[in-house]
């Protein structure tokens, strides 16, 4: 079988590793360090390779680097193995080859992977601790990249900050994405670029599940109803009250974003707007209250497309204006990600929008900056340009993209007082191991203000929101009538189940379905109905279902043992005889409908 052509895109920065032939240590001594330092940076002038970060540990070398093409890169890491190899072959009076088959290697995205890769290097984020680069040092070998350059004004500002950003906690997540991409040879980009990469290369780009597509047998309305389940028992124990909201409202009670009827009502878009109209009609509640709620929401994509439903669980708290109940927000998902197990999927997301005069201000500048350009924008960008002008900034249209790099920046237009919230936030996230990740990019749909925050994971190829919330004071204020402070947040509960399928399902304590009667004969089938009425009187903490389908008799023994059965009756066409057949240690009985009661009570609890 030919081997996979190795990905190459020119212009971005690659990772590449090496490892160890049969596991052999490729250091032994302090000098090994020095001379692989030497032939990296002799083979790095001689192919004109600019290296960005390395770490050399005993079983693996990681690289960053930039190579003009495909064959710089190949030469590159060649010299370096007929440079090494021969020395530590010498030194240790040993032949043959040191690496362990290729190298290999992994193109990125550098606005959005750069530091994070390059913090995996030289944190030792793999868990194979070596000596490595130090930000921009050694200042003879490491080359700035300008993603480098963009982290201050000079070199001590850009080691300050990236030091401050390598003592955030670790994102899993983002570590696992890393380590899959070096694997297989595919790249580490936004889920935009990479899609936008593989319709012109023609070749998928994104890292996927190792082996063939495993089978697990997993039922969503099981997953469903056990997510429903956790969810309640969890927002009990953070001393949450659940809540009932109604599906149609009064178009005037309502924030922009649900469907509008035709006699004046609209579909609720979220539950929030519901639990504010909840608030404003029993203004006693707005004082520290906790309330949580479940249903089903309604959007519309465009401003005549269809109307698309989703389920979520939201949360919503009330009453309390300090950064404290945001990070209870935040700790909580991460807790509550974590006892799904999706705690290495789930990644933190967060912006900084500042107060409503702030945000109103930063609008009018976008207003202002795109109102030349009005009318060559379609009705929907014209729609945006009204209400969200911030969403043009990152727009793929082509014109609107030339355009963002001198639009009005939201930074230039925070307070004093949101950056240093912002900042008392951010450090107490740090403080509680939670990751996150800065997105300027994070505009929301709803009427937010201060702080914003998505919870997003990559899988099957395509980027999934789980979770998505923030703080809402202003328009909570509006519709009260009132200063309120609010903050919230909703599990989104299709993208979680989808993720919950692909992940192997714990064994069930306890099997949804304990008993299934069976009817040998139609003429019996009064009986078995009334034997399940007497076991269910007898055995109330057991799940007693009838077969009433008409199919054969083998054929319900197979859908009963589906279903989880442990015991399986059968009554024969007698109408007397009961056959008992026990699942778990398949041994099956002979009963009568007087005695079954009495022998099924022996081995219940017998056990």
């Amino acid at each position: 079988m030919p081997r996979k052509n190795r990905l190459f895109i020119p212009g971005m920065p690659h990772l590449a590793q090496l490892r160890g032939h049969n596991g052999e240590e490729l250091f032994r001594h302090e000098e090994d360090y020095s001379a692989f330092e030497r032939c990296m940076q002799d083979a790095a002038q001689r192919y004109a390779v600019s290296i960005h970060s390395w770490s050399l540990a005993v079983p693996r070398i990681l690289l960053l680097v930039s190579a003009p093409d495909k064959q710089a890169l190949s030469r590159f890491i060649q010299h370096i193995g007929r440079s090494y190899v021969p020395y530590y072959n010498r030194r240790y009076q040993r032949h043959g080859a040191l690496w362990d088959s290729r190298y290999l290697c992994s193109p990125l995205e550098p606005e959005t992977y750069f530091l994070a890769v390059k913090r995996f290097i030289e944190c030792d984020e793999d868990g194979s601790p070596g000596c490595h680069s130090h930000g921009n040092q050694p200042s003879g070998l490491i080359v700035p990249h300008p993603v480098w350059l963009k982290l201050g004004e000079n070199e001590q500002q850009r080691q300050a900050h990236f030091q401050e950003f390598c003592r955030q906690p670790v994102n899993r997540a983002l570590v696992t994405r890393i380590r899959h991409a070096l694997a297989q040879n595919c790249l580490l980009a936004s889920p935009a670029l990479s899609q936008q990469l593989e319709a012109q290369m023609e070749r998928p780009l994104r890292a996927r599940h190792c082996g063939r597509p495993r089978k697990y047998e997993s039922s969503p309305s099981e997953q469903w109803t056990w997510l429903e389940l956790q969810a309640e028992q969890f927002l009990r124990q953070h001393g949450y009250q659940q809540i009932r909201l109604p599906l149609l409202e009064h178009t005037s009670l309502f924030a922009p974003g649900g469907p509008v009827m035709a006699d004046k009502g609209k579909l609720r878009g979220d539950g929030t707007t519901g639990c504010l109209r909840l608030m404003a009609d029993n203004p006693h509640t707005a004082v520290m209250s906790r309330i949580w709620y479940s249903g089903a929401m309604f959007r519309q994509r465009s401003l005549d497309g269809d109307i698309r439903q989703n389920h979520q669980i939201g949360v919503e708290a009330f009453g309390m204006p300090g950064v404290d109940i945001e990070l209870e927000h935040l700790v909580m998902q991460a807790v509550f990600f974590r006892r799904i197990g999706l705690g290495e999927m789930a990644e933190l997301h967060i912006n900084m929008l500042g107060d409503e005069a702030s945000l109103a201000a930063f609008r009018r500048a976008l207003r202002d900056y795109y109102q030349p350009i009005s009318r060559l924008l379609n009705p929907e960008q014209q729609h945006w340009l009204e209400k969200h002008p911030e969403w043009l900034i990152h727009h793929e249209d082509i014109l609107l993209q030339r355009l963002a790099p001198a639009a009005p920046c939201l930074a230039d237009f925070i307070t004093v007082d949101s950056r240093h919230r912002f900042q008392r936030l951010q450090h107490a996230l740090t403080q509680a191991g939670i990751a996150w990740q800065y997105d300027p990019a994070l505009f929301p749909a709803n009427d937010y203000c201060q702080l914003v925050f998505e919870w997003r994971s990559i899988a099957m190829e395509r980027e999934l929101i789980i979770s998505r919330g923030g703080r809402y004071d202003a328009c909570a204020s509006r519709i009260a009538e009132k200063p309120v402070s609010a903050c919230g947040f909703a599990f989104m509960m299709e993208p979680i189940v989808t993720l919950l399928g692909y992940r192997p399902q714990p064994a069930r304590a306890h099997p949804p379905t304990d008993i299934v009667i069976i009817a040998g004969q139609p003429r019996v089938a009064a009986k078995a109905v009334l034997l399940g009425r007497s076991l269910r009187q007898q055995f109330p903490y057991l799940s007693i279902i009838n077969d009433c389908s008409p199919q054969r008799i083998s054929t319900r023994y197979k859908n009963s043992r589906r279903l989880g059965a442990r015991f399986i009756l059968e009554i024969e066409g007698d109408g007397e005889t009961v056959i008992l057949s026990d699942s778990r240690d398949h041994r099956i009985k002979i009963c009568t409908l007087d005695n079954i009661t009495d022998r099924l009570a022996q081995v219940v609890l017998s056990q």
